[in-house]
């Protein structure tokens, strides 16, 4: 089943909550790191999906999945440093 994707507004929410809790040196170095681990992460998700939905899960599941959407999340997260 195809899902889709994180959208943006919700990344963006995310880099918001993340940069008004001063999270934002701890977390770009994590996201530097998960794209060598986003597809294993990914995985774990899908393992636990039926567990906590499958509707919350998935979109996340995917984002771990790929890079680009990773990179695009820091992005978020630096814009607001500027």
């Amino acid at each position: 089943m195809a899902y889709a994707p994180l959208p943006v507004e919700k990344m963006q929410h995310w880099a918001t909550v993340i940069r008004e809790r001063g999270l934002v040196d701890f977390v770009i170095p994590l996201l530097d790191v998960l794209p060598m681990w986003g597809f294993v992460g990914g995985q774990i998700l899908w393992m636990v999906a039926p567990f906590f939905g499958e509707s919350a899960i998935a979109p996340i599941a995917e984002a771990l999945e790929q890079p680009e959407m990773i990179r695009q999340f820091q992005r978020y997260l630096l814009e607001g440093e500027a």
